[in-house]
């Protein structure tokens, strides 16, 4: 007879844990996801050579720029990097709105920036992030540079309504869209804002008052920002 095969030996089964009333079981272990690493300097310095590189720096990154912020890496390239999108990328933009207001995006949104700077500055400090200048000047810079990259994304549409809309049809006309591609520009800034700051070293207690005057600060920007473009012309 050929051999038969041995009986197959059922998985070992292991032995039920007890558990022992009143014993405090161990807590539940969370996976810790280890923070990503800042912006390289070649990688902030090829954004100098290649502008659209800077895509990658300003939009695509907010976690790692917080961790530039966080370990003050690269922030005086950033802070070129972040200048120059914010002033080269909005020129598409006011060259649409025509050969006399090329100029007038980047100093709507960038003029604005520059002049509530000092005020965050202060801000920042009172709310504990520090009194570093070059951190809250490389933070400041995310809503131009932001929302110049937006308005250059939307000067070809503004082009296209611009030569194809009547202009003495009662109708919506291309300047009420520019005003509201402009504000679209300006909530991803500010929204880039918030996604590149670094946790605030601030406790339960204080979370009120952070939320408080960081929106003070904001309600502030605003209002320039609303003057700055009614004295340009760009909003209405």
């Amino acid at each position: 007879m050929p051999d038969e095969p041995p009986p197959a030996v059922p998985p070992s089964t292991p032995p039920p844990q007890h558990v022992v009333p009143g014993a405090t079981l161990p807590p539940l272990q969370r996976a810790v996801v280890p923070p990503p690493e800042p912006l390289r300097a070649d990688e902030v310095n090829a954004a100098l050579s290649n502008p659209l590189r800077a895509i990658d720096v300003v939009l695509a990154s907010p976690r790692r720029v917080a961790q530039n912020l966080e370990t003050s890496t690269s922030l005086v390239t950033l802070a070129v990097v972040f200048l120059a999108t914010a002033a080269l990328f909005a020129l598409p933009y006011g060259f649409v709105l025509g050969t006399d207001a090329w100029w007038r995006v980047t100093a709507f949104y960038l003029g604005s920036t520059l002049l509530c700077l000092p005020s965050l500055f202060v801000f920042s400090a009172y709310l504990g992030f520090g009194a570093k200048l070059t951190s809250t000047t490389v933070l400041a810079l995310t809503i131009p540079a932001s929302a110049a990259l937006f308005t250059a994304g939307f000067a070809p549409i503004l082009w296209f309504l611009q030569i194809t809309f009547d202009s003495e049809a009662k109708q919506i006309g291309w300047r009420d869209v520019s005003n509201v591609l402009l504000w679209i520009s300006l909530g991803a800034g500010v929204v880039q804002l918030w996604r590149s700051m670094r946790k605030p070293p601030v406790d339960t207690a204080g979370a009120f008052l952070f939320v408080l005057m960081w929106m003070a600060w904001h309600a502030v920007f605003f209002y320039v920002l609303a003057r700055m473009g009614h004295v340009l012309g760009l909003v209405r």
